[in-house]
C-alpha cells in the first residue's frame, strides 16, 4: 500500500511539472552533521580539519582523531575541539598564516571536495564512537610525522620514549608514530603561549553561553500555582 502510494505521488509531480528532489543519503557526512546540535557541528568540524590538515590516508586520520579526542576528554592543552587544534605550536597547519591554513580554517559542511567529506566524515565517526572503539589509551595525546621533520629529528619530548607499534596500528612508522604517557613535564607549553590559551579559552566560553542562549528553549518551571479556593459569601437574609 505504502509503495503504491508513493508511486502514486512520484506520478503527480511529475505530472505537475515539479522537479524531484532526491532525499540526501543516510551516510551523507553533511546531512548528518546537520543533525547535530550546532556547537556539537563546530566541534566536529574542528576535528575533521586537524586530521585534513595532517594526512590523507583514512587509517592515519582515524589515529590522529583519537589523539585529538585523547587530548580534549583529558583536558590536555584545552577543553574543547577548538581549543585543543588551535593551541600553538601542536599542530603545524594552524601554527603560522599561510594560504593553506586559510583554507583549511574555511572549510565546512557545504564543501563538496570528496578528501574533505571523507575527513568530515571519519571526524563525526569518532566524535560520536562510544570509548570501547578507543584504539589505544586515553593517554595517547602525541604523535609526529617522521617525513615532516626537519632533517628526520623527531621532538624533543620523544627522545627517550618508545613509540607504539605502529604495525599493530595498521600504520607506517615512517610515516606516523604514536606516544603514550607524553605529560606537561615532558612538552611544557611554549615561552609565551600561557596568555594567549587564556585568551583563547576565554573567547570560547563567550561563545558557548552565545550559542547556548540563542538555542535555548524555555523551560516550564514544574511549578503549577493552585487556584485561589472560592470564597462563599454568607446571605445575610435581606
Amino acid at each position: 500500500m505504502r509503495f503504491r502510494f508513493r508511486v502514486l505521488f512520484l506520478l503527480l509531480i511529475l505530472i505537475s511539472g515539479r522537479p524531484v528532489q532526491a532525499a540526501p543519503p543516510d551516510d551523507d557526512p553533511a546531512e548528518r552533521l546537520r543533525r547535530l546540535p550546532p556547537m556539537d557541528q563546530d566541534e566536529v568540524l574542528w576535528l575533521a580539519r586537524c586530521i585534513y590538515s595532517e594526512s590523507d590516508r583514512p587509517e592515519e586520520q582515524r589515529l590522529v582523531a583519537w589523539v585529538v579526542r585523547n587530548r580534549k576528554e583529558t583536558a590536555f592543552r584545552g577543553d574543547t575541539y577548538r581549543e585543543v587544534v588551535l593551541e600553538p605550536k601542536q599542530f603545524s597547519a594552524f601554527n603560522d598564516p599561510s594560504p593553506r591554513r586559510t583554507y583549511i580554517l574555511g572549510l565546512d559542511a557545504r564543501d563538496a571536495g570528496t578528501a574533505w567529506q571523507k575527513a568530515l566524515a571519519i571526524a563525526l565517526e569518532v566524535y560520536e564512537a562510544p570509548a570501547s572503539h578507543r584504539p589505544f589509551p586515553i593517554t595517547v595525546r602525541h604523535f609526529y610525522s617522521p617525513v615532516s621533520m626537519n632533517q628526520g629529528a623527531p621532538p624533543d619530548w620523544a627522545r627517550q620514549v618508545p613509540p607504539l607499534d605502529a604495525r599493530s596500528l595498521n600504520v607506517d612508522p615512517e610515516r606516523f608514530r604514536f606516544f603514550d604517557g607524553i605529560d606537561e613535564t615532558r612538552d611544557p607549553p611554549p615561552p609565551g603561549v600561557t596568555g594567549r590559551i587564556a585568551e583563547l579559552r576565554t573567547h570560547t566560553a563567550t561563545q558557548k553561553v552565545n550559542l547556548r542562549n540563542r538555542f535555548r528553549r524555555p523551560r516550564l518551571s514544574g511549578r503549577v500555582p493552585r487556584p485561589a479556593r472560592p470564597t462563599m459569601r454568607r446571605s445575610t437574609g435581606q
